[in-house]
């Protein structure tokens, strides 16, 4: 398969074997409190409010078919558990899932999320990148007593990308191997904007999970770890909620099972369908926020991912002021360092755009919302002939500095490779099955026309 075809030869060069390294696993015992001030998972989030989060506990069966074993993710919308199939008979073999939990919300959010996750899951099953997915097998509702949360089940699988790098020697994956998840990953992106019309829109390390192909593994984490290890929590003494912390690790991997080990897209909690061919780039439904978002919204995530997997960094490096928070203005002064300066009609585009009244406020601090993206991000930040109003601010760097670990000859073809996903203008950057074919990803395989559009 394609994971073990590129992968076998360098992976023991540059592999960690986990068996006696593991991934910061808590210590065996009864369940340990964590003190009331230290912050846990979810509450590193922005506008934190811990009563829209669902109160899962460890040992509680939910949707009757499912009893919780460990949390193992959380996010700004959700938590997500390992479960076991309590409907499973005894001479059947252990069934676990993971169960992402979301918070509250209303009848239509959760419809039009469930249309998403169905879209993915059915679509076109035929096509390779259906493969490099990861949809919901079924959901249900559980309800508090004054809300409603929407529980999506999942195949069980092993950590995000982000954690799967530390596997290797300095965090950097092979670039043979960081080549053969980056076509992969593309194969992924264009069954989702070319079968399903979906927009991702949040393309990040955490969510493309690592899976085995063969589907071992997951099972004997569970046994191993996860039933005989204790669950760091905190109370809130005030609102009395509970807040588990996720485990960290996922069991040891040999050298010999990366070669098994492919990435799979994933969270579609932020994604959009449009009536859109991502091919001729022609678009008839209105686009929203800022510039507006259609396909090439996720080339350019997917541009600025690249770094990541490549060199286990962040291409962007000045978008955070002194406080943690977003910084639009020093993130335009990196951009224009690293891309040229945007064409004017570009800058008069997004000005316009910057006004338009979001269809809902945004809340961007406690008792502060945000109508438009000028109030969101600020600005205005050029002037009527387009020049940058904040030149202090830009930076020195240039994008071969970007690139370290790749030598001379690698690095001017992975920049190419780059710009035709980092434009400034939307149109201008390619499309998925385009960069599928750009000669920086000429590692030794080739995946059929015919496989893409699910005719082999």
């Amino acid at each position: 398969m394609i994971g073990q075809r590129f992968t076998s030869r360098v992976t023991k060069r540059a592999f960690i074997s986990l068996r006696t390294k593991p991934l910061n696993l808590p210590p065996t015992g009864p369940t340990f409190a964590i003190p009331s001030h230290e912050v846990v998972d979810e509450e590193r989030c922005p506008n934190y409010i811990p009563q829209h989060y669902y109160p899962a506990r460890p040992g509680e069966i939910l949707g009757n078919n499912y009893q919780l074993l460990a949390k193992i993710g959380w996010g700004t919308s959700s938590t997500v558990w390992l479960a076991r199939d309590i409907t499973r008979y005894r001479w059947q073999s252990e069934r676990t899932v993971a169960l992402k939990i979301l918070n509250s919300c209303d009848a239509k959010s959760a419809s039009d999320l469930l249309g998403i996750e169905e879209t993915v899951a059915q679509k076109n099953p035929s096509h390779l990148g259906y493969y490099i997915t990861r949809s919901c097998l079924e959901s249900f509702e559980l309800k508090t007593s004054d809300k409603m949360h929407l529980c999506l089940v999942y195949e069980a699988m092993r950590e995000p990308m982000s954690m799967f790098q530390r596997r290797f020697k300095n965090r950097i994956i092979p670039l043979p191997i960081a080549k053969a998840y980056i076509q992969l990953l593309l194969v992924g992106l264009q069954y989702l904007h070319a079968e399903c019309k979906i927009v991702h829109t949040d393309l990040k390390l955490a969510n493309i999970l690592m899976t085995f192909e063969n589907k071992k593994a997951i099972p004997r984490f569970i046994q191993e770890q996860v039933t005989r290890l204790p669950m760091h929590y905190k109370t809130d003494p005030i609102t009395n909620h509970t807040t588990y912390q996720s485990y960290h690790g996922f069991g040891a991997m040999d050298v010999e099972d990366v070669g098994n080990v492919l990435p799979r897209i994933t969270d579609f909690g932020s994604a959009w369908q449009f009536v859109v061919d991502p091919e001729t780039k022609s678009q008839n439904e209105a686009v929203v926020l800022g510039y507006g978002w259609d396909f090439s919204t996720d080339i350019w995530n997917f541009g600025v991912l690249v770094w990541n997997i490549i060199e286990g960094t962040e291409l962007f490096t000045q978008v955070e002021d002194t406080n943690g928070r977003y910084d639009a203005k020093s993130h335009l002064a990196e951009m224009i360092a690293l891309l040229g300066p945007p064409p004017k009609g570009v800058i008069e585009r997004a000005d316009h755009m910057s006004q338009v009244d979001f269809p809902t406020p945004i809340r961007i601090e406690a008792g502060k919302l945000s109508k438009n993206a000028r109030e969101l991000f600020g600005g205005p930040y050029f002037d009527e002939e387009g020049k940058f109003l904040h030149e202090e601010l830009i930076p020195s760097r240039k994008p071969e500095d970007t690139i370290p670990s790749l030598d001379d000859s690698e690095r001017e073809i992975f920049l190419s490779f780059a710009r035709d996903m980092l434009t400034w203008i939307p149109s201008e950057r390619k499309t998925a099955r385009e960069l599928m074919e750009h000669p920086f990803l000429n590692f030794g395989g080739h995946v059929s026309k015919d496989a893409l559009e699910g005719r082999s």
